[in-house]
This record gives C-alpha cells, sequence and structure tokens, in this order.
C-alpha cells in the first residue's frame, strides 16, 4: 500500500476527493501559500485522471478519443508543493483529527490533519426500475461513455448484416432517459453525429430513431421557459422524438414502458436520470441531510465541526437568500473550493474567515456539436454563441488548474473533436 505521509511538524491541510472541488482548492492553496504558513498539502484521491462529466457525449458519440476529457493530476501537480497519495478516505476520526486511508478491506494508514476538506464527490443515481440497471447504460464515466461507443457500433455492425428494413430500424433505434442537462447533451450529439457514422458504415441515415424520455412535462427546468422552447425546437429539426410527462415503468432489451402504457422501441438505452452524493460519506459520523449529502454551515463547515469543511457535490450548502440547497453543478463546487481555500489561508494566517456566498453566474447546455442553449449575467444566447461560452468555461478551468499549457493542449483537442 502507498504511504500517504512522512513525519512532519508542520499544520497539514488533507483533501479527500480531486475532482473539480478537490483539484480547484489544492492549486489555489498550491499558488498562494507562502514558506512563513508553515504548511503541508495532502490530497487523497483514487484515481489519478479527472474526467470533464459534460462533455462525455463527445467521446460517447463522436471519434473514440477518451483523451479528450481526462485530465491528469500527476501533470497538474507536478511542479507545486502537493502530495498527492493515490487512495481512498476509508473513516474520519474527528476525536483524534485523523483520517484513515486504505482500500475497504484494508490495511488502513492512519493519517492526521490540521484541516480536512472533504470533497469526494457524487456517483451516478440509478433508481429501482424493473429492468433499468440491466439495459441501460449510465453516463458518468470515460469508463460509460466508452461502453456507449462500443454498443452503438455493435448495432451498426448488426444493423449492416439485417435485410429486413423494420429489423433494421429497431437495431438503430437509441433511447435517453432524462431530460437534464446530461440527457440533451447526449441525445443532441447522438441525433447530429450519428447519421455521419452510419453514412460511413454503409447504413440508411433515415433508418435512425432517437428517442428521448422526460417523466417532467418539459425539458432542462434549469433553465429559462424561452431557452427551453429553443431546445426542444433544435431537438425537433434533428428529429429526437419526445415522450414527456410520463416516469419509466421498466426497461427490457427491447426497449421502454413508460407508466402511461405507451412502448418506446430501444436496442441502446441511455439513463441520465441524476446523482447522489458519495456513499461513503453516511459511513463517516458527520451529519447528513435525507439524500445523504453532508451538512455545512455558512462557512462550509461540517455541522459541529469546525476542522472539517465539505465542499462540492458531497456538501449539501442552504443558500441563506433562497432556503435552498445548492444543486450538483461544476460551478458550485469550483466557486466553494476557491472560497474555502481562502478561509484556510485566513486562518493559517490569523485572520477572521468569512461566510461563503453562492453567485450562479450562468449555465450552458449543448444540443449535439455545434449548437447550444444557456445564459451568463443575464444575457440569453443560443446556437455557436452558447457553444462557445459552454467551451470556454472548460477552457478557463483547465487554464485555472493546469495552466497555459495544459489549456492550449485542451483547447486544441476540443476544436478537433467539433470537426
Amino acid at each position: 500500500m502507498q504511504t500517504c505521509t512522512s513525519p512532519t511538524e508542520k499544520r497539514r491541510i488533507v483533501i479527500a476527493g480531486g475532482g473539480y472541488a478537490g483539484t480547484t482548492l489544492a492549486v489555489r492553496l498550491a499558488k498562494r501559500i507562502r514558506p512563513s504558513d508553515d504548511v503541508e498539502i495532502l490530497l487523497i484521491e483514487p484515481n489519478p485522471c479527472q474526467q470533464a462529466l459534460s462533455e462525455l457525449d463527445l467521446v460517447a458519440v463522436g471519434p473514440p478519443r477518451p483523451e479528450f476529457c481526462e485530465l491528469w493530476l500527476p501533470t497538474i501537480f507536478k511542479d507545486l508543493p502537493v502530495t498527492v497519495c493515490y487512495n481512498r478516505v476509508h473513516a474520519v476520526l474527528p476525536d483524534e483529527h485523523a483520517v484513515l486511508v486504505g482500500p475497504r478491506e484494508g490495511p488502513h494508514e492512519k493519517v492526521p490533519y490540521w484541516r480536512l476538506v472533504l470533497a469526494t464527490g457524487a456517483v451516478a443515481f440509478v433508481p429501482p426500475v424493473p429492468g433499468l440497471k440491466e439495459h441501460a447504460t449510465t453516463m458518468w464515466s470515460v469508463h460509460d461513455a466508452q461502453k456507449l461507443q462500443e454498443r452503438i457500433q455493435q448495432q451498426f455492425r448488426v444493423a449492416a448484416k439485417t435485410v429486413d428494413r423494420e429489423a433494421r430500424a429497431r437495431a438503430l433505434s437509441f433511447a435517453v432517459i432524462g431530460g437534464g442537462a446530461t440527457g440533451i447533451e447526449i441525445v443532441g450529439t447522438m441525433a447530429q453525429m450519428l447519421p455521419k457514422r452510419m453514412l460511413d458504415h454503409g447504413l440508411d441515415p433515415r433508418d435512425l430513431h432517437v428517442h428521448l424520455v422526460e417523466g417532467r412535462p418539459d425539458i432542462l427546468y434549469d433553465l429559462p421557459e424561452s431557452l427551453r422552447r429553443k431546445a426542444k425546437a433544435r431537438l425537433a429539426r434533428l428529429k429526437v422524438e419526445l415522450h414527456l410527462g410520463s416516469m419509466v415503468s421498466s426497461v427490457d432489451d427491447e426497449g421502454i414502458t413508460l407508466e402511461n402504457g405507451a412502448r418506446v422501441p430501444a436496442s441502446v438505452v441511455v439513463f441520465c436520470g441524476g446523482a447522489k452524493a458519495d456513499p461513503d460519506a453516511t459511513t463517516w459520523g458527520l451529519a447528513a441531510d435525507p439524500s445523504g449529502r453532508l451538512t455545512v454551515d455558512e462557512w462550509l463547515r461540517a455541522s459541529g465541526k469546525p476542522d472539517i469543511y465539505a465542499i462540492g457535490d458531497v456538501a449539501a450548502f442552504r443558500d441563506p437568500e433562497t432556503k435552498r440547497t445548492l444543486p450538483m453543478l461544476a460551478q458550485f463546487a469550483i466557486r466553494e473550493a476557491e472560497h474555502t481555500a481562502d478561509n484556510l489561508l485566513r486562518e493559517l494566517r490569523g485572520q477572521p474567515t468569512e461566510p461563503f456566498r453562492p453567485h450562479m453566474h450562468g449555465e450552458f447546455v449543448s444540443i449535439g456539436p455545434s449548437y447550444g442553449v444557456g445564459w451568463a449575467f443575464r444575457f440569453h444566447l443560443s446556437g455557436i454563441p452558447a457553444i462557445i461560452m459552454k467551451r470556454f468555461t472548460y477552457v478557463m478551468y483547465w487554464y485555472e488548474v493546469g495552466g497555459i499549457r495544459i489549456a492550449w493542449k485542451r483547447l486544441r483537442e476540443m476544436l478537433a473533436m467539433q470537426r
């Protein structure tokens, strides 16, 4: 087992989780600490590769280039004063100011901390719908995207060998469950990119059928109604068949049955129905809300634990103005990480800390590689401008955590994927 620590007299900040929140926090701290701060930064993350979830549609449906949505932690932290331990937090011991690190089955190393930041993120949520887990692919990792890529390729091979037109159309019927951002991005990319790929396989694009299933009466509820209308108009132009207002009753190897009795034929089903907080978080003895997210105060500290912070998807921060828990969005995870880094620096230097005040600056959703909808600073955008803004936000993140070299590399890869 990798040993995470060595004896030190420095104050140790332990960060559990290397996603958007954990990586942003570690980089910001590393760039702003002074020798007089006398601090050590330890990042604990089992996966050396961070994945950009909102770009998985291009990997799943476009050319097979998984590196497009991967960001390697060894590259990010190569020249920064951050120790990265590729392992997982097994338990939190608040009374001992320590965490146990190691695989579930052990052995475990006890790692003491001065401050602990929990940023272990979320996992895909799959409800107990009959057949859903067995027959649907989730979209939460590069591995999921590669599985979908292979499923699509398999159906292309089946269709190419099928003479009967109706049987061929059944083989080329794909369905996405979930009308949120991830589902819309997957279904839009399918509808735009698969016809060209079918031509490359000698298939007729007219045999393609792409379905979107959403239990609520509309899609993209986080966006203003005018943008939702534009999104539906775009999906209509892409010939996506919408099935709104009825929940999924069951899934089998031939498609989806809805609660209203309707049948959606599909040889491939993708489930994009949401996420839940890291399930390990509820085993750490910290207060959590009914959904399993750790409850925090206005300073993003775990309830009753002033030396433990929780940020990102694993944390349930309640906006003091709206009285609502922040949704699981990358922009909130990044803002929480930046604020926590600044508060940790204030603590190190004996300065008063400041409460977190969330602000949402915008949101963009792609509907295929060349069209998007969204808003920023009260301006509503659609089409190419929205796509540019969506990609720009990720370039800025890559620049923030990796510098100009990584940002430029990712931008070139992004432009290549757009073609």
